[in-house]
């Protein structure tokens, strides 16, 4: 891949009504991903985008729902966090080569 060509990495996760610390474990899991994505880009820049595509009764959960949140739009806007029924109005053509 070279440094023109944009990659999305995508996680996709089904959110049961489950709570809790299992919760807490995805959010602060979706954070350590971008973390890790904002340092390789220090070390290789590109233009990886990444996609946290969650659905299910889970997302009601308080917390869940404030941390997946925060997640979305970060890095300069290259996070994005969408749900089933919102994913192709939110990932884009525009969005994945902006």
């Amino acid at each position: 891949m070279s440094d023109n060509e944009v990659a999305a990495i995508g996680f996709a996760r089904y959110d049961s009504t489950r709570g809790g610390a299992q919760s807490d474990d995805r959010t602060s899991g979706n954070a350590n991903k971008v973390d890790k994505a904002k340092a390789f880009d220090r070390v290789t820049p590109t233009k990886l985008k990444i996609v946290f595509l969650a659905d299910g009764p889970g997302l009601m959960h308080n917390d869940t729902w404030e941390e997946s949140c925060q997640l979305d739009g970060q890095w300069d806007g290259r996070v994005r966090v969408v749900t089933l029924k919102l994913a192709a109005k939110r990932i884009t053509s525009e969005w994945l080569e902006g």
